[in-house]
C-alpha cells in the first residue's frame, strides 16, 4: 500500500537553462511503446497510501487517483492532514525507520534534510529504469525554479514537484472600485487608491499596502462601500501563531523589501536593516487585523476573507480556489482582485514536493503513480478540479487565461521574480527557531530587534 502525505509550502546556478537541462535523466532517444498498463502489471494488487494537506490540490489528486486504480489495478489511499502535522509525522517515520508511507509530501524547508540524510529515494533510480519510466515524461516539463526548490538537493533529484504556488496577495474589487471609497482614500493619503475594481493591480510599495490596510479597517456600525457593518471590518491580517504561517508571511515581506533569510552560501542574513524593517512592518499590521492574531494561521486568514471580513490578505495558489468558489464563499467569489507583493516583487518559487522514502513498502508502484499524476494529460484535466500544476506547459494552456491564480503564477515567473531559497540540511532547524521568535514578537513578549538578534544567534549555533 502506498501512502502519500500532502500538505493544506534564487540560486542562479540551479535555474540556468543549461544546468536545468542537464537534469533530464533516463529518457530513451525514442518514445517506443511504453504503456502504463504494462509497466504496472507486476505491481497489480498492491495498495498505495497517500496523505496530503487539506487544500485543493490534495483533494483533486484524491479524486483523480481513482483513474489510476482503474488503469493499473493498484489501490490508492489518500489521507489528509495539516501541513505542519504532516511534516512532523513523516520526519518521525524517517528517523525511526518505521515507514508506512510510500509517498510523502515534503515541505520545501525540509528538502535539505531529506536529501542530506538519504531519507528520499533518488528519482533517477526509477527514471533510469525503462520498464518504469515513460519516455514522454521529463524533469524539464516543470517550472525550473519550482523544481529546484522542491525536488533537487546537491545536484541530485530527490523527488518531484507537488504543485507550484508562488505567494501573492488578494483584495476586494467591489470595495476598491467604490467611488466614495476611492475619493475618501485620495483625500486622506494624497494619492489614488493603488487597487481598483479591476481583477489585477500593481501595488508598488509596502507603504501603499499599509495605507490601504489602515484605511479599510472599520468598526462595527461604520460603512464599507456604502454598506453598514454589523461587525468590524479589517484591512488585512497579521498571523502570529507559532505555525508555518508566521514564517511564510514574514519571508514574503522580507523578500519584498530586498532581504532574505539566508544568502546563497547558506549564511543567516537576519541582522540586516531589511530584516528589521520587514518585522516591524509585519508587527504594525496587528493594528489592522482581527484581534485574535496571536492564534491566527492561514486557515483563519482564509476563513475571515471568505466571510467578507477582510479587505486584503496574503494567499497561495492552493487556497485561492476555495475563495473563488461561489458556493463555499458567496460573499467574495467573483469579487477578488490580485497583485504581486510590493517592493522588489520577489517571491519564493514555492511549492511542496513528492518524495518516495527509502524504506517505502512499494516504491515502484509509488513512482508509477507520481509519474502518472504529473503527466501533461492528467495535470491538464486535474486543473479544473483544483490542482495548481507545476508543469510549465500546462500553465501556458489558454484554458486558464481567465484564472487569476494561474495568471499570477505566470506573471511572477515571466517577470523573473521567482526566488529559490537555499536549503541546507539545517533549514528545518531554522524554521523552528524563526517560528519561536516571530510568534513571541507577535505576542508582544519581545521587540523586533530582540527577535532578530535571537534568531541570528540561535540559527548560527544550530549551523555550527
Amino acid at each position: 500500500m502506498i501512502r502519500l502525505r500532502c500538505h493544506g509550502t534564487r540560486l542562479a546556478s540551479v535555474v540556468a537553462a543549461g544546468a536545468f537541462a542537464g537534469l533530464v535523466a533516463g529518457a530513451p532517444s525514442s518514445a517506443g511503446a511504453w504503456s502504463l498498463e504494462e509497466a504496472s502489471a507486476p505491481y497489480k494488487g498492491q495498495n498505495i497510501r497517500i496523505i496530503c494537506d487539506g487544500y485543493s490540490p490534495c483533494l483533486a489528486y484524491q479524486a483523480m487517483a481513482k483513474e489510476f486504480e482503474q488503469a493499473t489495478g493498484i489501490g490508492v489511499s489518500v489521507e489528509v492532514a495539516d501541513l505542519l502535522q504532516v511534516q512532523q509525522q513523516i520526519m518521525t517515520d524517517a528517523l525511526t525507520g518505521t515507514q508506512v508511507y510510500d509517498v510523502v509530501q515534503i515541505i520545501s524547508w525540509s528538502v535539505g534534510v531529506w536529501g542530506e540524510q538519504g531519507f528520499a529515494t533518488p528519482m533517477d533510480t526509477f527514471m533510469n529504469n525503462p520498464q518504469l519510466h515513460d519516455p514522454a515524461f521529463s524533469y524539464a516539463d516543470f517550472v525550473p525554479e519550482n523544481f529546484a526548490l522542491t525536488s533537487e538537493y546537491d545536484g541530485k533529484v530527490i523527488g518531484l514537484p507537488f504543485h507550484y504556488i508562488p505567494p501573492y496577495a488578494i483584495y476586494r474589487t467591489d470595495i476598491a472600485g467604490d467611488p466614495g471609497e476611492r475619493d475618501a482614500f485620495k483625500a486622506k493619503y494624497g494619492y489614488d487608491l493603488p487597487v481598483t475594481g479591476e481583477k489585477y493591480a500593481d501595488v508598488e510599495t509596502w507603504e501603499q499596502w499599509r495605507d490601504m490596510a489602515e484605511f479599510f479597517t472599520r468598526k462595527a456600525g461604520e460603512t464599507v462601500a456604502g454598506q453598514m457593518r454589523e461587525t468590524p471590518f479589517y484591512g488585512t491580517t497579521a498571523a502570529f501563531k507559532r505555525h508555518l504561517t508566521v514564517l511564510y508571511d514574514y519571508e514574503r515581506i522580507l523578500l519584498g523589501m530586498g532581504g532574505q533569510v539566508l544568502d546563497a552560501d547558506g549564511h543567516v542574513k537576519l541582522d540586516s536593516p531589511e530584516a528589521q524593517k520587514a518585522l516591524e512592518y509585519m508587527l504594525a499590521w496587528r493594528d489592522f487585523s482581527p484581534p485574535s492574531y496571536q492564534e491566527y494561521t492561514w486557515d483563519e486568514q482564509y476563513s475571515d476573507f471568505c466571510a467578507g471580513n477582510l479587505f486584503s490578505t496574503f494567499t497561495w495558489g492552493d487556497t485561492t480556489p476555495f475563495l473563488e468558489d461561489s458556493e463555499g464563499c458567496p460573499a467574495v467569489a467573483g469579487k477578488i482582485g490580485y497583485f504581486a507583493h510590493p517592493g522588489t516583487h520577489t517571491t519564493v518559487a514555492e511549492g511542496q514536493g513528492w518524495a518516495i522514502p527509502t524504506k517505502a513498502p512499494n516504491p515502484e508502484a509509488a513512482f508509477l503513480f507520481l509519474q502518472w499524476i504529473n503527466s501533461k494529460d492528467v495535470q491538464s484535466r486535474c486543473m479544473a478540479t483544483g490542482c495548481v500544476t507545476p508543469r510549465a506547459d500546462v500553465m501556458r494552456m489558454s484554458d486558464w487565461d481567465n484564472d487569476g491564480n494561474i495568471v499570477m503564477g505566470r506573471k511572477i515567473m515571466d517577470n523573473g521574480w521567482l526566488y529559490v531559497r537555499p536549503h541546507p540540511p539545517t533549514l528545518l532547524a531554522v524554521q523552528e527557531i524563526m517560528m519561536d521568535e516571530l510568534s513571541s514578537a507577535g505576542a508582544g513578549q519581545i521587540d523586533a530587534a530582540t527577535a532578530l538578534a535571537n534568531m541570528t544567534k540561535r540559527i548560527n549555533e544550530a549551523m555550527e
